[in-house]
C-alpha cells in the first residue's frame, strides 16, 4: 500500500502504525538491552535471617551469571542489494536482497526490509523468489514525501520509504547465512518511471538502506534509521538453544549506488557502481560505423564486378 506521508525536507517526520506487523521488528531493538541485562528480585530482609539472605543472594547471583553465559553471541548481519536486472518488454528493474553473517549457523528468524529510493526513478511492483521457508507477513507500507523531500538523499524527485517484512514461516530445514558469500533472501522489482533512464548504457538508481552512518564509537550499527521514531533495519535470528524464539543481531548495510555524505550537508548522494543497460534491441556503436561502412562498400563493389562479368 502506497500512501502520502508527512516526510518533508525540514523535519522528515513519519508516523508509524504501532499496531502494524511491520513494526514488530522495530521492538526487537529495544529488546537488545534487556537481553543483555538480567533483573533480580531482591528478597525482603525482614522475611529471612541475614544468613539465609546472603545464601539466597549468592544463589540468585550464580544463576544470573549462568544466564548471562548462556546467551548466544550477537552476530553481525550484513544486508545488501545485488545483481540488478532490467527487462525490456516489461520495463522492469529487479534486484536481489542478500544477507550474510560473521558467525556460523545463523538462521534468520525475521527482518524488516526498509529502504529509500527516488520516486521519480522507480515505482515498486512486488517482491518474489523468497528463500525456502520465508515470506512476507503482510503487504509493505510505502510512504511518499512531497516534492523536494528527496534532496537530503541526493534524489531528484520525492523520497519514497519502503517498509516491508521478511519472516520465517516454516522450520522444516535450517538455512544458515553464508559467512563467505551471500545468501539471497528474496527479489524486489520496480517499474522504471523516469523516461530519461530508458535507452541508456548505464542505469544506476540508488537504493538506500534505512540505517544511519555508523559512528566510530558505536557498534557496527548506528542504532536507528533516518526518520524520527524509526529504528531502521532490524534483523533477528533463530535461538537454536531453544530458550526463546529469536535473539537480535548487529545490523550492517552495504548501500546500493549510494554513499554517506561525510561533510554533514546531506545524508548522502548517488555513486554509480552497479549499473546496467536499459537499451532494448541491438544498436550499432558509433565507433563501429566505419567497419560496417567498409563492409557495405565491399559488398557493393563485389555485386558490381559480378554483374560486369556475367554481362
Amino acid at each position: 500500500m502506497k500512501t502520502k506521508s508527512n516526510i518533508n525536507p525540514t523535519n522528515y517526520q513519519v508516523f508509524l502504525n504501532r499496531n502494524s506487523k511491520n513494526c514488530i521488528m522495530i521492538n526487537n531493538r529495544i529488546m537488545k538491552k534487556s537481553l543483555l541485562t538480567n533483573s533480580m528480585k531482591f528478597l525482603k530482609t525482614g522475611l529471612l535471617s541475614s544468613r539465609r539472605l546472603v545464601q539466597s543472594m549468592m544463589v540468585i547471583l550464580a544463576f544470573s551469571g549462568l544466564a548471562l553465559n548462556a546467551q548466544p553471541a550477537m552476530p553481525d548481519v550484513t544486508v545488501r542489494f545485488a545483481n540488478p536486472v532490467y527487462d525490456c518488454p516489461t520495463n522492469t528493474y529487479c534486484v536481489d536482497v542478500q544477507f550474510r553473517s560473521n558467525l556460523e549457523e545463523q538462521w534468520v528468524y525475521g527482518s524488516n526490509i526498509r529502504f529509500f529510493y527516488d520516486d521519480a526513478e522507480l515505482e515498486y511492483l512486488g517482491t518474489s523468489h523468497y528463500l525456502t521457508g520465508y515470506n512476507s507477513v503482510e503487504e509493505p507500507e510505502i510512504l511518499t514525501g512531497p516534492p523536494g523531500s528527496g534532496a537530503p538523499w541526493g534524489f531528484n524527485g520525492p523520497v519514497e520509504w519502503f517498509n516491508g517484512t521478511l519472516q520465517l514461516v516454516t522450520y522444516d530445514q535450517p538455512i544458515y547465512l553464508s559467512t563467505t558469500g551471500w545468501t539471497t533472501m528474496c527479489k524486489i522489482c520496480f517499474r522504471v518511471d523516469n523516461p530519461n533512464a530508458l535507452d541508456k548504457e548505464d542505469f544506476c538508481p540508488s537504493l538506500v538502506w534505512d540505517l544511519k552512518e555508523p559512528q566510530d564509537d558505536n557498534p557496527p550499527e548506528s542504532g536507528d534509521g533516518f526518520l524520527p521514531g524509526d529504528d531502521g533495519v532490524v534483523v533477528t535470528v533463530v535461538d537454536l538453544s531453544g530458550n526463546q524464539d529469536s535473539y537480535p543481531t548487529f545490523e550492517i548495510v552495504q548501500q546500493f549506488n549510494w554513499e554517506y555524505d561525510q561533510s554533514g550537508n546531506s545524508y548522502g548522494y548517488n555513486v554509480p557502481r552497479d549499473c546496467i543497460s536499459t537499451i532494448c534491441g541491438y544498436k550499432i556503436p558509433i565507433s563501429n560505423w566505419s567497419v560496417f561502412l567498409a563492409i557495405g562498400l565491399m559488398l557493393i563493389v563485389s555485386v558490381f564486378i559480378y554483374r560486369r562479368r556475367i554481362s
